[in-house]
């Protein structure tokens, strides 16, 4: 076996010895040297009380490690990263994404699938409510659309809601994303996001700590929040409700320094009571891309100016007008034409030309944008 090649075993092993304990693995890797000393250091001894472990605990971790079973894992692991497009990323590789190096408990080792180089891109974690009012939807259609035409990479953890529609929105606009699993990468959950999930392995990324064949459980969650908040600069809310995910990834995004965003809501909404608690504790309140932008004080890749020269050019006259007069509040058809001066039967026909695009949506009342104009 070569080097890398016993290197990302002895990961493997830890990983799955520890059941995916990153502060474990941590510590044996700072006392032991390195996951293949970790791993011989346990096979070998009769006890862990060089590392610090009580008896029980280190005994476990012996038998675990010893067992037949959890090599037919690692090598069935190591079958499934052999397909096009997979990889294992450990904790010394160049490849490993340095803002998550920064936290307090990064994992020792992710399983990816997709490109790769989206590691390298400025990222925001955008994170709400998993059932969104119709304003919530279109906020997060709206920012993702601004953010991702400035040249930001969106990340989040592929849950209903707010989480898939970001995914959405960003790989609709053209842009990178990040989907961050509390199952293993093999596994598509919610499995309502089956469809999104081959799109984002073929577009953007998959992402996991969890090995192959990982199902869903609570306790995944929260920990997969942490590197959601974790490689990203900042992180947006849009919907919350004072006890969610969403808050616990935003005090976890505030443990490890990072900015939080926030999207004011109606004072009658109990989805928006969350987003109110972070300003008051200083979120950032946000309405449009440069809010962002300012607050994590990076330039953005491409100037508003030049997006929005870029779309116009390739639309018509009366696309831009209807786009101008457009709001993410829905109006008619006939309002709209009575707006602009042109004869219904010309709107109607913009209107579903625009829909096509993707910069309008259809719905209860009328025609609304969903981007950026």
């Amino acid at each position: 076996m070569l080097a890398t090649e016993a290197l990302i075993y002895s990961h493997l092993l830890l990983i799955r010895a520890t059941a995916v304990q990153p502060r474990l693995c941590h510590r044996l890797l700072a006392l032991l040297g390195d996951a293949e000393s970790a791993c011989d250091h346990f096979v070998a001894s009769e006890h862990g009380s060089k590392c610090g472990l009580k008896y029980p605990a280190a005994l476990r971790l012996q038998e675990r490690l010893r067992a037949p079973a959890l090599q037919q894992q690692v090598e069935m692991d190591l079958a499934w990263l052999a397909a096009a497009g997979r990889f294992f990323v450990d904790w010394t590789s160049v490849d490993y994404p340095p803002l998550l190096r920064q936290i307090d408990d990064p994992p020792i080792g992710l399983f990816c699938v997709g490109d790769l180089r989206i590691f390298r891109a400025s990222q925001l974690a955008v994170v709400g409510s998993r059932h969104p009012t119709q304003y919530g939807r279109s906020v997060v259609k709206h920012l993702v659309g601004q953010l991702v035409d400035r040249g930001l990479a969106i990340t989040s953890g592929m849950a209903l809601g707010i989480d898939g529609i970001a995914h959405a929105a960003c790989l609709a606009r053209g842009g990178a994303t990040i989907a961050v699993l509390g199952t293993g990468p093999d596994q598509v959950y919610p499995p309502q996001h089956a469809s999104l999930y081959a799109e984002i392995q073929q577009q953007g990324l998959i992402v996991s700590e969890f090995p192959p064949g990982t199902t869903a459980a609570p306790s995944h969650f929260p920990q997969r929040n942490r590197v959601v908040t974790g490689l990203s600069l900042g992180t947006l809310v849009v919907e919350a409700r004072l006890k969610s995910g969403s808050l616990i990834s935003a005090r976890l995004a505030m443990e490890q320094g990072r900015e939080v965003f926030a999207v004011p809501g109606s004072v009658l909404s109990k989805l928006s009571e969350g987003c109110h608690q972070l300003l008051r504790d200083g979120a950032k309140l946000t309405a449009d891309e440069q809010d962002v932008l300012e607050e994590l004080a990076i330039e953005s890749m491409i100037s508003a100016e030049q997006t929005r020269s870029k779309r116009n050019d390739a639309l018509t006259p009366l696309q831009t007008q209807l786009l101008n007069v457009l709001d993410l509040e829905p109006q008619a058809q006939d309002r709209l034409a009575e707006l602009i001066g042109v004869p219904i039967n010309e709107v109607i026909r913009t209107l579903v030309e625009l829909e096509i695009l993707g910069l309008i949506e259809s719905g209860l009342g009328g025609y609304r944008r969903v981007n950026s104009w």
